[in-house]
């Protein structure tokens, strides 16, 4: 399954996270509100799911790569609030 992680926000919204994911290269689709990021089309690297106070993060393979992604949902998300909460799940 992979390295799953609960971040805890206040303001999702203000973050702009569904825009800032379809920017970034490394991103290949959406599909219910769920981001899927990878390196190529048929391996899917890294997902993110967001609601109104979490965002949802699933490492589904542990690598450098992975890790800078995580990193810079984490950057993004903090860009906007003073504080954030990253619980393991």
């Amino acid at each position: 399954m992979g390295l799953e992680y609960k971040i805890e926000t206040y303001d999702e919204g203000r973050a702009k996270l569904a825009e800032f994911l379809r920017g970034l290269p490394e991103f290949l689709r959406e599909d219910d509100g769920m981001f899927h990021l990878g390196s190529d089309s048929s391996t899917i690297l890294f997902t993110v799911k967001y609601e109104s106070d979490h965002v949802y993060v699933c490492q589904h393979v542990a690598s450098r790569e992975t890790d800078a992604l995580l990193g810079l949902v984490i950057r993004r998300i903090l860009a906007v609030n003073d504080h954030v909460v990253i619980s393991e799940l």
